[in-house]
């Protein structure tokens, strides 16, 4: 495995996590699906329970791996907007997509909580940002969602500062269109940091759009579950199926096959 790190035009740090290339024996996997890893903690801070075990976990079903760590508390994000860095991420993959030998039409954003709504808020608004930066498929872990009545107030009052304009701007579900990428959500409906509902209100909005989607919703396990195994400190046996079922998915939807 090759790792590297990049700072992008904003300073942003790009952490890259490449296969062996092994074209030599077998050149159908010298380019390979990329996943675009994006933690959870709120708007706060990036959780790394939410970064290099879930790397690790997907480096072994085939992928190639990236994590950004975006902008974080109010004050970084008054300076830099995490889905601006997160677009311009995926504008500079594509742009080295052989340098990380990944196929430029392959690329997923797989966000947790905090990190799923910028992920999903790329998903919703990546016109504004060309081509380029449009992400080939979304994996959200229990994501906010909403500024709303269910939001995780920790994560609007970071991101949003209470401003009236970007509360509405971030309010997902209210932005959802045909053009949103392939989603595949889950959650667990025991989350009492963000409650299901917001996977409820984007799985309503996806519906009415027409959209491409799929979604799991397990009975047990509290927020921030990660891979749901021990070594991060949140084993749930049934919501672990989260990784084949994002794998299986992802593998369709990319004709990819480790």
């Amino acid at each position: 495995m090759e790792y590297d790190e990049f700072k992008l035009g904003d300073g942003t740090v790009l952490k890259s996590y490449i296969r062996e290339d092994l074209s030599y024996k077998c050149d159908s996997h010298r380019l390979r699906p990329g996943i675009i890893v994006l933690p959870g903690g709120g708007y706060e801070y990036l959780s790394p329970r939410e970064s290099e075990p879930i790397v690790l976990e997907f480096l072994s079903r085939g992928y190639n791996l990236f994590v950004v760590e975006y902008a974080v508390t109010k004050e970084e994000i008054k300076n830099k907007e995490p889905e601006k860095e997160v677009a311009e991420a995926i504008s500079f993959i594509r742009k080295n997509k052989d340098r990380f030998r990944v196929k430029e039409d392959n690329l997923a954003l797989m966000g947790f909580s905090a990190g799923g709504h910028a992920a999903l808020s790329l998903g919703v608004h990546w016109e504004k940002y060309g081509e380029s930066s449009r992400p080939d498929a979304l994996v959200l872990s229990y994501p906010v969602v909403t500024m709303g009545e269910w939001t995780h107030e920790g994560s609007r009052d970071n991101l949003t500062r209470g401003e009236k304009e970007r509360i509405e701007y971030f309010s997902l579900e209210n932005h959802v269109t045909a053009s949103i990428p392939p989603t595949f959500v889950w959650h667990t409906t025991e989350d009492k940091s963000v409650p299901p509902m917001n996977t409820i209100m984007l799985l309503e909005a996806l519906e009415k759009a027409g959209a491409y989607y799929e979604y799991h919703i397990f009975t047990k396990g509290k927020h921030g579950l990660s891979t749901c195994r021990k070594d991060v400190g949140s084993p749930e046996k049934r919501a672990e199926n989260w990784m084949d079922l994002a794998d299986s998915w992802l593998s369709e939807l990319f004709s990819f096959q480790m």
